[in-house]
């Protein structure tokens, strides 16, 4: 052992705690996490079972224990809100959705195995029993748990998803909408294009058009909601949601920047004076986007900005707890390439300079680390406080971390899926998976002759 392994077991080893699909194993977790409002679980990889599997159980948790009533996930806006109608019990046009797994139906872009896995039905069954328990024990709907998608892709489908509730509730605004959308028909599917085109002026910017769709749905919202109230001529299961995810869509198509406080404005309880407070919201997503961009390579050589720090910056470091899940070897799902089939690779082992490498290196088994507290204070407010000094200088080293997205390219693996970070300051918590395996899809997309696991048994459970 050389000395340098040495002292990375002598730094962490009073601060690392056991991790298993076990729900006891988040005790420490939910401590540090206190009263945030915003706890954002990140994965190392969209094709890792166990990072799926930790978030639904830490997950739940959250929402049982501290609150928490809004999940927003990687994925458009569209799809995922048939998962939100299935748990409030909401009913489609064409019919009930029949079950969890019915509820991620519309996912069928690529890569659909994100989230048509073998977690997901077993953990939106959860959020539906959920709410069907708390509405029987208290009716009040601003503790239900909502499920939305906040990615960006879908802006074509949530531009058609707008048209198609204005020609429900409001056929001329619907027909003016469809003209204002044109805008950006030249450039298809294609919206990067469409970016360039309006950055190097050669094009005009769609937003006066978009703004004004977003403005007349705004301005119009009451008469809507009433519109699809029983005794109103568009009758509809839940007006109040079903204006509410056209505005969504309609800012989707705008622009993300008000996404979080819009959405947490809206599912926030009600105090006495029928103000609403924040909602509490979880958010899954990638490590490269929950991981404050501040203090990694994309942020510090490329200036991106990103989700976790975004949240920071906009709701307080003291009321946001992020996590982040690595693992080191064993298997992922993953494609070649964008839009090509999935199969079953073999993780190469970690980069020597990497932080898997000095986990690795400490523990022979799964933990995590946590970097910071969330702590109450004598104000009756929330302050974020460092874990250890030593801890947090021992981490903050720059070093390499492994981010696999839906693509994966084991034969390029530095250059294309490594990048510096201190990750101390990037995280409040960082999990570490010595071993994990390659998380099954529920379709049979997987025709790739290394897919061998078959088609997932959607019995499999969670750690309980």
């Amino acid at each position: 052992m050389s000395s340098r392994t040495g002292d990375a077991k002598e730094i962490l080893s009073p601060y690392m705690y056991p991790l298993a699909l076990d729900q006891r194993a988040y005790d420490p977790l939910l401590a540090a996490i206190g009263d945030a409002e915003v706890v954002l679980i990140g994965d190392g990889s969209h094709g890792t079972y166990e990072f799926y599997a930790h978030r639904a159980n830490l997950t739940k948790r959250l929402i049982e224990e501290k609150g928490f009533n809004a999940v927003a996930v990687e994925a458009d806006w569209p799809d995922a809100f048939r998962i939100n109608r299935y748990i409030h019990g909401l009913a489609l046009r064409d019919g009930n959705i029949k079950s969890a797994r019915d509820a991620l139906k519309d996912f069928e872009r690529f890569p659909k195995w994100m989230w048509k896995n073998e977690v997901m039905p077993t953990f939106v069954e959860f959020l539906k029993e959920h709410n069907e328990r708390v509405m029987k024990e208290t009716s009040d709907l601003s503790h239900t748990v909502s499920f939305f998608g906040m990615d960006l892709y879908s802006l074509h489908r949530s531009a058609e998803a707008v048209v198609k509730y204005l020609d429900k509730v409001d056929p001329k605004a619907a027909e003016r909408a469809r003209k204002q959308y044109n805008c950006f028909e030249r450039f298809g599917e294609d919206t990067t294009q469409y970016a360039l085109a309006v950055q190097f002026g050669l094009n005009k910017t769609c937003e006066c058009e978009v703004m004004d769709v977003l403005g007349q749905l705004v301005k119009n919202n009451k008469k809507y909601i009433e519109d699809q109230l029983p005794e109103g001529p568009h009758r509809a299961a839940h007006p109040a949601e079903e204006q509410f995810m056209a505005e969504m869509n309609a800012l989707v198509v705008k622009d993300a920047e008000e996404y979080y406080r819009c959405m947490m404005e809206h599912l926030g309880p009600q105090d006495g004076d029928g103000k609403r407070r924040p909602a509490k919201l979880v958010v899954w997503a990638h490590n490269s986007h929950i991981g404050d961009a501040r203090h990694t390579d994309m942020g510090w050589r490329r200036g991106e900005i990103n989700v976790g720090q975004r949240c920071r910056e906009v709701f307080g470091e003291d009321n946001v707890f992020n996590i982040g899940f690595l693992t080191n070897r064993g298997t992922v799902t993953a494609a070649a390439n964008w839009d090509e089939l999935p199969r079953l690779y073999q993780m190469n082992p970690p980069y020597e300079r990497s932080i898997e490498k000095v986990f690795d290196q400490a523990a022979t088994d799964d933990f995590f680390v946590i970097t910071h507290r969330i702590v109450k204070t004598g104000k009756g407010q929330t302050q974020k406080v460092q874990e250890s000094e030593e801890l947090s200088k021992f981490l903050n080293q720059p070093r390499y971390q492994r981010f696999i997205g839906v693509i994966y390219r084991p034969q390029t693996e530095i250059p294309s899926h490594y990048s510096r970070c201190s990750v101390a300051d990037q995280y409040d918590a960082v999990a570490h998976l010595k071993y994990s395996r390659g998380i099954l899809p529920l379709e049979k997309e997987n025709t790739e002759k290394d897919m061998k696991h078959g088609e997932a048994d959607l019995t499999f459970p969670f750690g309980q």
